[in-house]
């Protein structure tokens, strides 16, 4: 029959079929959100209890009333499983032992009632008897007035969930969460009451249909509008934090129209947001800026991935009339199925971050240039020997070719070899100060594709008075005629430093000194190695010494190796140092890209 009463038991689960799906959608979209999960598989319970109430108010037969009541318990039963960990969840109150106790207590209930031959709601095979409600309407009775030992533990473990949920209500009061803390007991208290209603009907103290279903859907609805504006408050929350990213973003669909954009991307192309919903770039933009914009989108579209480029853009109207940098960075937004539904993109202004580095630049330059200026300096006394060598010797070439042309025969051939060996020794001056001159000269240099063993004998020999000095015998070892592209004076210093440290090193040393210098091949780069036996250095210290104004020496700025460490960097290399496995001194090794 129908009523009224049934009537809105099957609107009711309708509603608990909305809050079902409503959550069950937001669980797929945010796969980290368990609690929706959760909830949905409660209101799909709940929903399976108030239809299986439903039919059973209408059941025209005691078979059919069994097994409506048996599928009533299981949704109940079920519904008990999940509500301690939704609980756990809701409130961050974690008690695993009493979870899990709880959820095997209600899995027994549930066993006991598909296997028992009438559920735990009958002793016996019932009989159809009918209540009239207060305002005449007519349904099956669906009191309980035989009450079972299942179905009295099923009531124990009911109380006990209520009062877990109550301790776990009180624990996250404490902690802060007042607002949360008092739904959840509102909602258990409601629930609670329709419980102590149903018991009292069940007992003929009230002379009434069971209200427990109300009570299921009281507590779901109270939960639902907790969750609900908790995901309005986390979605306030995340666009708050979307305005206040330092960086431009923005939202389009596949055709390009603008969907989102945040704070940041409004104040930095001066626009209104009113404007920008619905226009695309060549809407909002100059073309060629439009053009960009929409070509990487695109890539970003038809690849899948993320799509990088840096442009200058013109910020539309701004009292800095200079154009900015920007990186612009686009990639794809893929639904499950892994098709794209939109492109997000980011826009970080790069400007100042280019300006600051220009800076640097120059600071390093200066640093770098003030460095060979200091080891030129050091090694004066050799420079100046070097040059006196081939000067004297051309004054001396230059005297002798002077007494041959006194001669009343002159010898052709002695004063060409006189002049060529003039010649030789101004190339050989020339060089020494060519070399000086590229080392200590401060404007920029190309990078270009050099010759390392050539570059080092150069610096060799801008020192070789000093290493004579200190009876220095230089080794050199499987010298691989190989070509790196760099700067040549910048791999010059890297050299002369590692050299002079060298030989500071070995200055103190009463044997046999000795250098033992590199180049090999690894891989794709040049591998350098510079050796000396000198005093060493301590194990702990071989990571700082590569560090700004970090020294070993006494006199020392500790500014030279970490000019070593920036330059080769700089260049895409590494440097590093070992102490000698098999003997006194440091080994400093660094890297090169080889020319290509």
């Amino acid at each position: 029959m129908t009523t009224i009463l049934v009537n809105a038991l099957y609107a009711m689960s309708g509603i608990c079929a909305y809050a079902m799906i409503h959550h069950g959608l937001i669980f797929i979209h945010q796969r980290t959100s368990r609690i929706n999960m959760l909830f949905a598989v409660m209101c799909f319970m709940v929903m399976a209890y108030i239809l299986a109430k439903a039919r059973a108010y209408s059941a025209e037969t005691a078979m059919e009333l069994v097994t409506m009541r048996r599928w009533e318990i299981s949704a109940a039963c079920i519904f008990f499983v999940i509500f301690p960990w939704f609980v756990a969840l809701y409130t961050s109150i974690h008690k695993l032992k009493l979870q899990f106790g709880l959820s095997a207590f209600f899995g027994l209930i549930f066993s006991a009632n598909l296997f028992l031959p009438y559920g735990i709601q009958f002793v016996e095979f019932p009989h159809i008897t009918y209540f009239d409600l207060p305002w005449g309407e007519y349904l099956v009775d669906l009191r309980v007035l035989q009450r079972s030992f299942w179905h009295n533990m099923l009531w124990l473990g009911v109380f006990i969930t209520i009062a877990y949920s109550y301790y776990a209500c009180r624990l996250q009061y404490q902690r802060g969460c007042q607002k949360k803390a008092l739904m959840l007991a509102c909602a258990l208290s409601l629930f609670f009451g329709m419980c102590l209603f149903n018991i009292a009907v069940n007992l003929e103290l009230i002379n009434f249909v069971h209200l427990s279903e109300f009570g299921f859907m009281s507590l779901l609805l109270l939960l639902m509008i907790d969750l609900t504006s908790e995901s309005s408050r986390m979605s306030q929350q995340m666009h708050e934090v979307f305005d206040h990213l330092p960086a431009a973003v923005f939202l389009k669909d596949l055709q390009g129209h603008y969907l989102l954009t945040n704070l940041y991307f409004d104040n930095f192309f001066h626009l209104n947001k009113a404007d920008i919903i619905g226009k695309t770039d060549f809407d909002l933009f100059p073309r060629e800026q439009a053009k960009v914009y929409q070509a990487k989108g695109l890539q970003a579209l038809e690849t899948g991935h993320e799509v990088e480029v840096e442009i200058e853009v013109n910020r539309m109207i701004d009292s800095d009339d200079r154009l900015r940098i920007i990186k612009l960075l686009q990639f794809p937004l893929q639904n499950a199925y892994g098709t794209s539904y939109a492109v997000c993109g980011i826009c970080i202004d790069l400007t100042e971050s280019r300006r600051n580095d220009k800076a640097i630049h120059k600071l390093r330059q200066q640093l770098w240039h003030f460095d060979r200026l200091s080891r030129m300096g050091a090694i004066t006394a050799s420079l100046a020997h070097e040059l006196c060598q081939p000067l004297s010797a051309i004054l001396s070439n230059s005297q002798a070719g002077l007494r041959f042309m006194a001669k009343d025969k002159v010898n052709l051939e002695e004063i060409r070899a006189v002049l060529q060996d003039i010649v030789n020794d101004d190339k050989r001056a020339g060089a020494i100060i060519h070399g000086l001159h590229a080392m200590l000269q401060h404007k920029e240099m190309p990078i270009d594709d050099i010759d390392l063993v050539k570059t080092f004998e150069e610096v060799i020999g801008l020192m070789r008075n000093e290493l004579v000095k200190l009876d220095i015998n230089v080794n050199r070892e499987s010298m691989e005629q190989l070509k790196v592209r760099a700067n040549k004076t910048q791999v010059q210093q890297v050299i002369l430093n590692l050299l002079m440290n060298a030989m500071d090193a070995m200055s103190e040393q009463t044997t046999q000194r000795t250098l033992n210098i590199g180049i090999v091949r690894a891989e794709d780069n040049a591998l350098v190695s510079i050796h000396d036996n000198g005093v060493g250095i301590a194990e702990d210290m071989l990571e700082k010494v590569f560090d700004g104004f970090y020294t070993t020496k006494p006199k020392g700025m500790g500014v030279g190796l970490e000019v070593c460490r920036s330059i080769v960097e700089l260049h895409g290399g590494k440097i590093w140092a070992k102490i000698n496995p098999s003997g006194r001194g440091v080994i400093f090794y660094f890297t090169l890209p080889l020319t290509l």
